[in-house]
């Protein structure tokens, strides 16, 4: 049982809830301003998805598994202890991979709020695969929250305006991709996670994710702008959207309801939107406000209370637990 569900003083559940939640609400809005900084990167540096994916991996999974290295000591090799970890592992580090290469592919071509909104519909395809695949009945809520995200989408996509698209074909198909991907994120390792903690599973797949992007992406080699800007905004994607992200989030996932945080995430997109309208100057319509309002109110209402336990465990995202427990 967690510690949130444990008998305490009123006043100290309320401090601890408190406390969750802002940390969350942090969590995600590093997250909205990584991608923010992965677009100025992408859009005036240089840079491709690859090359945010393969260093951004490698320093962030290299920093994790040494700290599960510390942790555990040779306990922190399990995840190779048998063939059937091996495999999962991969399985898990592909599903990582595409996420992350379709959410840069989107920002690339349309912009760092366009995809912070389209992937916060992970839970919504959640939800359909379930119905598909394992032949789950969906309720009325489940239904209307899928019919107003859907609505939300065409918004953001048209703008209020049906004559033409609010962004390019590949930005729009890639944003797609990133739910879908993402949705593959939270189901397929799940079984790996439960046998090997979600720190170690998570911890090793980052690195794995940053040694075979680079194997392809040759960063060292491709003429990047490096100036003062650009070092400081890689720099922020690593120390701040990556690695303090996964910190907080996870804290916060400890002391609070994982339906709570997972609702703190829609601060990701309205971050993203804030900033790249006050530092890129992004333009975003009122229509395309609505649509992205509609697309995250669903989630969070789908998400309160959740009969599904995988869109409950979406909100966790796996984060790394760094801890001797690997509790999930």
């Amino acid at each position: 049982m967690q510690s949130w569900q444990t008998q305490e003083p009123e006043e100290t559940r309320m401090n601890n809830t408190l406390k969750g939640m802002t940390m969350a609400g942090l969590a995600a809005v590093f997250w909205g301003s990584m991608g923010v900084a992965g677009q100025y990167l992408l859009q005036n540096c240089h840079f491709t998805p690859m090359d945010l994916i393969s260093i951004r991996m490698l320093l962030a999974g290299s920093i994790f598994v040494g700290i599960e290295f510390f942790l555990l000591k040779r306990g922190a090799l399990k995840v190779f202890e048998t063939k059937q970890n091996i495999i999962d592992l991969i399985i898990y580090t592909l599903t990582i991979i595409g996420t992350q290469l379709t959410f840069f592919v989107c920002i690339q071509y349309a912009n760092a709020p366009f995809a912070a909104v389209l992937t916060a519909t992970v839970p919504l395809w959640i939800m359909l695969f379930m119905f598909v695949f394992q032949h789950k009945h969906l309720t009325v809520k489940e239904i209307f929250c899928g019919i107003v995200a859907v609505a939300g989408v065409v918004l953001v996509v048209t703008g209020g305006s049906f004559k033409n698209f609010n962004v390019s074909g590949i930005g729009f198909w890639a944003g797609i991709g990133s739910g879908i991907t993402g949705a593959f994120y939270v189901l397929l390792p799940q079984k790996f996670i439960a046998r090997v903690g979600s720190g170690l599973a998570t911890s090793w797949a980052l690195l794995l994710t940053g040694v075979s992007v680079t194997l392809f992406s040759h960063f060292w080699n491709e003429p990047l702008d490096w100036t003062v800007y650009s070092i400081l905004a890689y720099a922020f994607i690593v120390l701040f959207g990556t690695i303090a992200a996964f910190w907080l989030f996870q804290a916060a996932a400890e002391i609070i309801p994982a339906d709570v945080a997972g609702m703190m995430e829609t601060f990701d997109p309205v971050a993203a939107t804030l900033l790249s309208m006050i530092f890129l100057g992004v333009s975003v319509n009122s229509w395309e406000c609505i649509g992205g309002a509609l697309i995250l109110g669903a989630v969070a209402f789908l998400a309160v209370p959740s009969k599904h336990p995988f869109l409950i465990h979406y909100s966790q995202k796996a984060k790394p637990s760094l801890s001797k427990t690997g509790k999930n």
